[in-house]
């Protein structure tokens, strides 16, 4: 049998102690599994080993045509789902948000806009990384590279900074993203700020 159609898939979860639980589930579909950490996967440094957990897999799937393909994905989705669990997919291929989780996004700050770091602001990020609210948490990891505060950086390629935000149901997500949006534009008003889905950041 001729296997014309290749395609490549990530899937996100944020209960780690699942992983081992969907990795089988997709063993079934896919001969081309690799567990990854996210942590690792975005090549962020410095390496905490706190930090190093395995949530995120990388799988190909083959079929003889696109229409065989997409019945197979589907199939993977419906018996994921069957665990209650909840994940997040991404054809890699294409970076198409398939599965969403819609209780944790991601705040991609963005320094386009910002012409002189003021002291302090790394400092200030670093305090909601770890915020713990009535309506979520919050959690980051840090760039691999932080210029230097107190001084210009236009001509200087800042690396934005990624906050994830968790939270138990879409309404108190919303309030802990109003109120983090408040704390993020405090340290500075010129920042830009993306929403984006769980995990997947490019």
């Amino acid at each position: 049998m001729n296997m014309a159609f290749k395609r490549n898939f990530s899937l996100a979860i944020v209960d780690v102690e699942r992983i081992d639980e969907i990795n089988k589930v997709i063993i079934k579909y896919s001969t081309h599994i690799q567990e990854f950490s996210t942590h690792l996967y975005f090549n962020l440094d410095p390496i905490n080993e706190e930090d190093i957990y395995m949530d995120l897999t990388l799988f190909q799937l083959e079929a003889e045509n696109e229409s065989s393909l997409n019945s197979k994905l589907d199939d993977l989705i419906e018996e994921v789902n069957q665990l209650d669990t909840e994940f997040s997919i991404r054809d890699e291929d294409t970076h198409e948000i398939i599965v969403v989780i819609e209780n944790v996004i991601a705040l991609e700050i963005k320094f386009d806009n910002v012409k002189f770091l003021k002291e302090g602001t790394y400092e200030k990020i670093d305090e909601i990384n770890h915020l713990k609210t009535e309506f979520g948490i919050c959690k980051n990891y840090n760039p691999n590279f932080r210029p230097l505060e107190n001084r210009s950086i236009e001509d200087t390629d800042v690396e934005p900074e990624l906050i994830y935000l968790f939270s138990d149901s879409a309404e108190n997500l919303s309030k802990l993203k109003e109120a983090i949006y408040e704390k993020i534009m405090e340290i500075d008003p010129d920042f830009e700020i993306e929403v984006k889905p769980f995990m997947f950041i490019d």
